[in-house]
């Protein structure tokens, strides 16, 4: 059993607080529910102390903020609480300072007669035109609540790959980490304490270990110069990257890269699939949630997206459109075929993120796999590099004359 904080809601608005024992999230979830409440925030009971070691990113506006926010706000909409109460509920309840500043400000705005999205759209840096556009289609259907918690979901399934993938990399970070640091003490402290020893042997040192002193050496007294350059060239490839033709280079690249290219083309089709059918399945018209996914993507992604846009304005099924770009796999476009036959190809989409969320996550984890034993060997190698080095040396010491 672990213990569990939770924030929420009574039927008269009062907010209520408390902690509770329970095998799961879910259950505190159905417990508050069979006591009336509607829950907004569940959570680990010692939260509040490791948030308080955080307090440096405290006025940053995450994705897992947006996540909360949208989930909290449908839950009062749901509850029979207008928009105006539901913010100043919500502003009650927030903790970071920034994103309490953006409730307040979005409270002023629906007060002083803004729609929602209107009032969203004052802050392009922190919601996505996805976010608002949903928001607008949820708004002039009258079903803003449900469209809220379709956005929840959705940020949902994207921090959750992400955690995915930071906590799959830990291990190997640590494992680069400790190993660069052991060979640069070795090239560092290690290595220069020999060099004397070896100038005074009066013979030609054997070519392994010439080039590991030269090498100990360099890093030694120019260790300032190869940062700067490490760093220099480091800013330059993100700004060419950022850059139009960087951009063009680097999308063609990626997707050419013997092992990554799998992995990118499922997470672009993830995220076509998984957008697109939100946006959908809240009401935004076919076309105008293709325009708003093309500005979601870059690249050959969302030339393939526009392409399938102008098609779309000329008649064309979108499952016909997709089967001409190889980006998108068969099983993909039957999917979205089936869907369009149907009627319900926000469901097919979804389905389809699912899948290849699933196949990315699979992806992600064989490259790993692969990457520890790697990463293992090739520490090994240098390190055997340098202790071979050195033995060469000594061993040397037998050849000179007495």
């Amino acid at each position: 059993m672990k213990t569990y904080s939770y924030e929420a809601l009574t039927k008269d608005g009062a907010v209520v607080k408390g902690a509770m024992e329970s095998g799961s999230e879910g259950f505190v979830v159905e417990r508050l529910q069979d006591m009336g409440y509607y829950p907004l925030k569940i959570g680990g009971a010692d939260e509040g102390s490791s948030i308080s070691l955080l307090k440096i990113f405290e006025n940053r506006v995450r994705e897992k903020d947006i996540m909360t926010a949208s989930y909290q706000l449908g839950v009062l909409l749901e509850a029979g609480f207008p928009l105006d109460r539901s913010l100043a509920i919500m502003s009650e309840l927030t903790e970071k300072k920034r994103l309490k500043e953006i409730i307040n400000e979005l409270l002023s705005g629906v007060r002083a007669g803004k729609s929602f999205s209107d009032a969203l759209s004052r802050f392009p840096d922190v919601f996505p035109p996805f976010f608002i556009n949903m928001v607008k289609a949820g708004e002039a259907g009258g079903f803003l609540e449900d469209t809220l918690q379709r956005l929840a979901d959705y940020l949902e399934y994207s921090q959750k790959l992400k955690d995915d993938v930071r906590s799959a990399l830990i291990y190997p970070s640590l494992l680069g980490i400790v190993g660069g640091v052991a060979v640069m003490v070795l090239l560092i402290f290690v290595v220069p304490r020999f060099t004397g020893i070896f100038s005074d042997m009066g013979q030609a040192l054997p070519l392994p270990t010439l080039i590991l002193l030269t090498l100990s050496s360099t890093i030694k007294n120019y260790w300032w110069l190869i940062m700067f350059s490490l760093s220099a060239g480091v800013v330059s490839l993100r700004y060419y990257i950022k850059s139009e033709a960087g951009r063009h280079y680097w999308d063609a690249v990626k997707f050419r890269l013997p092992i990554f290219s799998k992995l990118y083309k499922e997470t672009s089709v993830a995220h076509f699939a998984r957008t697109l059918g939100t946006l959908l399945q809240s009401g935004v018209p076919l076309l105008n949630a293709l325009q708003i996914l093309t500005g979601t993507l870059e690249g050959r992604t969302s030339e393939a997206v526009n392409a399938v846009r102008e098609g779309v304005k000329r008649g064309k099924r979108i499952a016909g459109l997709l089967k001409g770009n190889d980006l998108f796999p068969p099983f993909a476009v039957h999917m979205t075929a089936v869907g369009e036959e149907t009627g319900r190809l926000d469901e097919m989409l979804l389905k389809i993120a699912d899948r290849f969320d699933s196949e990315v996550r699979a992806t992600i984890k064989k490259l790993l796999s692969l990457l520890e034993p790697v990463m293992i060997l090739s520490m090994g190698l240098v390190v055997g590099f340098i202790v071979i080095s050195m033995l060469l040396a000594i061993f040397s010491i037998n050849d000179l004359p007495f």
